[in-house]
């Protein structure tokens, strides 16, 4: 009797295990572990109350309940207004391209970006990323067989203008500039490197991109860019810069990160008309529309300002957490071995660069001496384009508690200080 086969498409046989997917096994598996690696949100600041309070008002409304009926593949048309306004008033600017028929809700801001890799992009075709970058969008192109391409950097790790049009003229030479399909960029508080980018680097990468007659979708996440600490970075959306008029723009947010992640969603503004109808038309074959519930509550939320409240709470619990895992990490003496790291003024994590030899990757002895001394967090070398530096690691202090943020930070110094002299055997 013969087996039976199964022959993949190509998207399958490139689908392989997500890495995080292994990072969290290991943390689940062992539940002494304190995670450092996840960027959860803050479990214990989530409004429970609201929900419940706009659970039972919803119920109580009477009329048809149509926020539990299938919605429309674009999402809630109340939502969609309240999204457009509020990225304008964000930016103090009014672009008639910032439009509520240019937003679509999707399941998280990562669905968005997904439809939109799905629309432009062959397997061969190259995203323009910054460097390091969300590794989970990498893991994102890697799945489709899209090859991702670091945009240079300084010594300081910003951006590099001059070595991005050297970048680009050597993919003329190549041959490979007509497979550049878009650019990204994380432009407040990113993940991972915690850094924002200000407009005149952001119409920098414009005028490189025009400099060689390259104006393909730019793609900005801003994820985190309400979750500032004290004050907003100053910089616009790309939808407020003259500089990216000539390009086809896309601003991706979520309401997971600053509100409530477990309700799923998030939105893309997209202000080119085919782009934005192919991408709409791939999640209708995805799900033809996010749930119609939690776009309710949402979009309450924001209508009677428990969302602005919320964000108050959060931002003043991230910046706290910050300071909690920095502050013990710089008690411990960990400085004192060779690590260096910013504090951020705003998102859920710290970038820490340990000395240029060590070997901080899943694989490591670090990472599983970490792990056995029971602490764990994103390998650095995740975030880069290509093979990238192996002494970075990103830590997240967005779940854990107080007090295990206190001994997490103690356990990863007590593991650096192990490998501070000779390796152990």
């Amino acid at each position: 009797m013969s087996k039976s086969s199964i022959s993949y498409s190509g998207v399958g046989r490139m689908a392989g295990r997500p890495v995080i997917t292994d990072i969290m096994k290991v943390a689940l598996e062992n539940p002494e572990i304190l995670s450092l690696a996840a960027g959860f949100t803050d479990t214990h600041s989530l409004p429970v109350s609201f929900v419940r309070d706009e659970t039972v008002a919803l119920c109580s409304s009477g009329g048809a309940p149509e926020y539990l009926q299938y919605g429309t593949t674009i999402g809630r048309p109340g939502l969609r207004r309240l999204v457009a306004r509020r990225l304008s008033r964000a930016d103090g600017h009014q672009n008639r391209s910032c439009h509520p028929d240019n937003v679509m809700i999707t399941n998280g801001s990562q669905q968005a970006l997904y439809l939109a890799m799905q629309v432009l992009c062959d397997p061969g075709d190259i995203i323009l990323v910054e460097n390091p970058s969300y590794f989970v969008f990498l893991e994102l192109l890697k799945g489709l067989g899209i090859e991702p391409l670091g945009i240079p950097v300084d010594s300081d790790g910003r951006i590099d203008p001059d070595g991005f049009a050297v970048l680009l003229k050597r993919l003329r030479g190549e041959n490979r500039l007509s497979r550049v399909k878009g650019v990204y960029l994380d432009s407040w508080y990113s993940n991972p490197s915690t850094r924002c980018l200000d407009n005149g680097v952001k119409e920098a990468i414009a005028d490189v991109l025009k400099s060689v007659d390259l104006r393909v979708p730019i793609l900005e996440d801003g994820a985190y860019r309400e979750l500032y600490f004290r004050t907003p970075h100053s910089s616009s959306s790309i939808f407020a810069l003259q500089a990216f008029d000539e390009f086809p723009r896309l601003f991706f947010g979520t309401f997971d990160k600053p509100f409530a992640s477990g309700l799923k969603i998030g939105f893309v503004i997209c202000d080119h008309a085919g782009l934005f109808r192919k991408m709409l038309n791939v999640k209708g074959h995805h799900d033809f529309g996010s749930s119609n519930y939690t776009q309710a509550i949402i979009q309450n939320a924001l209508e009677n300002g428990s969302f602005d409240r919320q964000l108050a709470t959060v931002r003043s619990r991230y910046k706290e957490k910050m300071e909690i895992l920095h502050g013990t990490m710089l008690e411990e003496g960990m400085r004192g071995h060779g690590w260096t790291w910013s504090k951020p003024d705003g998102g859920m994590y710290l970038w820490v660069r340990g000395p240029g030899n060590m070997d901080l990757g899943k694989d490591s002895l670090f990472f599983k001496s970490a792990v056995e001394e029971g602490v764990i967090y994103i390998p650095g070398d995740l975030c880069f384009a290509s093979e990238g530096p192996t002494h970075y690691m990103r830590l997240s202090f967005g779940v854990l508690e107080r007090k295990d943020l206190i001994r997490a930070g103690k356990r990863l110094v007590k593991v650096v200080k192990q490998f501070s002299g000779p390796l152990p055997v």
